[in-house]
């Protein structure tokens, strides 16, 4: 149940919290009575128990709140065998949306694009995204939607170089991820050593 996005919105007032059925439905946007039901599936489940009860003519109002303020769910434990399915679970719908949104982007900015393949000025075989056979275009330009997604796969560093990396794209990160603009994006930085045979 942890695992089930749905189910975690739906706990997530009662984690390291306490909450009436009232407050409960607030913070999620359901009926009083849907929450109800949750929490007595939730409390079944050994999820949530009772924190505390305020008396009150007739029945008194209770406050719900998890069995614990942290919960741990190993791989073994889910439908996941280890951590490598489990992060392609997790990533894909994310992984989804923005390549979704790369693309309405790119086309509703410029319109059909192909692949070009061709040499460099250094005599690597070059292949690219483009929209015409002689140059690549450039989402750079200010004109243009801020869109990027790119891949790396050679890259080859030190141990320095790569968590002087891995620091500043996390300082990078952080620096934007708490800014309010009207538009919302979808971001992904990754980096990580490649193994032998991959």
């Amino acid at each position: 149940m942890l695992l089930n996005p749905h189910v975690r919105t739906q706990l997530a007032p009662f984690i390291a919290n306490t909450a009436t059925v009232q407050e409960a439905a607030a913070a999620t946007g359901a009926t009083a009575n849907t929450t109800l039901k949750r929490i007595r599936r939730f409390m079944d489940a050994g999820l949530l128990k009772v924190a505390s009860e305020e008396p009150r003519a007739g029945r008194p109002i209770k406050r719900y709140t998890a069995v614990a303020d942290a919960f741990f769910v190993p791989f073994e434990a889910s439908a996941n065998a280890d951590l490598e399915g489990a992060l392609a679970e997790r990533e894909a719908a994310s992984q989804a949306l923005l390549r979704r949104s790369v693309v309405r982007a790119r086309r509703d900015a410029i319109g059909a694009w192909g692949t070009r393949i061709y040499r460099d000025t250094r005599g690597r075989l070059q292949v690219h995204m483009a929209v015409q056979p002689e140059a690549d275009a450039s989402m750079l330009d200010a004109a243009q939607p801020a869109v990027l997604s790119a891949w790396r796969d050679t890259v080859m560093l030190t141990h320095e170089d790569a968590k002087a990396l891995q620091r500043e794209l996390a300082d990078l990160l952080d620096r934007y991820e708490n800014r309010s603009g009207p538009q919302r994006y979808a971001l992904h930085f990754g980096l990580a050593p490649v193994g032998p045979g991959d």
